[in-house]
């Protein structure tokens, strides 16, 4: 059983070559990816040949020359955000990109303090390393990695640490990251992995979460 965390943001980092100056709101309405009316809501931090930030009521948008990256802000909206990148690289199909990473950042609320605390003593023994040299250790933040186990090259990333939004709560950060295959250079791979591996993402994505936090209320 998966219990359903008490709220997740999910986002989309590309490492490659952009041009910031290109992602303003406009040209997102101009292609038809947001409405005109939001294009002119958005909230602008900075729009520059350097850097793009501006956030609408659901996604926040940040650009650099070499960081493209795009966050969900209210759920569920994580479909809608996985289309407005596949329609932005499906125009810029000759924009390069070398890297990118499917995240996900959910907070989970523990039954009650004994499972809070049980659970960082899980996933951290204190006995052996730490209680001889330390007062009251406690599990601060891990982070596990493995090898990809498709197709695909690259890694999965798993943070665990206390949530700062929840009390008692669990923050579980994954980071699915995919990198370019050899002898391509556009986005046109990225179109592709949007395309057919969303949904698996999603599915290893609540695996994971499953995995860990049904055990922790176990405890």
């Amino acid at each position: 059983m998966l219990h359903a965390p008490t709220h997740e943001r999910v986002g989309i980092v590309c490492i490659g070559a952009f041009n910031p100056r290109i992602f303003q709101p406009a040209w997102f309405a101009s292609q038809g990816l947001i409405a005109a009316d939001e294009a002119v809501e958005v909230d602008v931090q900075m729009i520059n040949n350097d850097v793009c930030v501006f956030s609408t009521d659901w996604f926040r948008l940040e650009v650099l020359d070499n960081r493209w990256s795009i966050t969900s802000l209210s759920t569920p909206v994580f479909e809608i955000l996985r289309d407005l990148a596949l329609g932005t690289f499906s125009a810029l199909h000759h924009t390069p990109i070398e890297r990118v990473g499917l995240n996900s950042n959910a907070h989970f609320e523990m039954p009650n303090q004994h499972a809070y605390e049980q659970f960082g003593h899980e996933l951290a023994p204190k006995e052996t390393y730490w209680e001889p040299i330390l007062s009251d250790p406690r599990t601060i933040s891990l982070t596990v990695a493995s090898e990809r186990s498709d197709k695909h090259q690259g890694h999965v990333k798993i943070r665990v640490e206390p949530s700062a939004e929840i009390t008692l709560g669990v923050h579980l950060e994954v980071n699915d990251e995919f990198h370019c295959p050899p002898g391509s250079s556009s986005s046109e791979w990225f179109v592709k992995l949007l395309t057919g591996d969303w949904d698996p993402h999603r599915t290893r994505v609540q695996q994971i979460q499953s995995n860990i936090i049904d055990k922790a209320w176990e405890l």
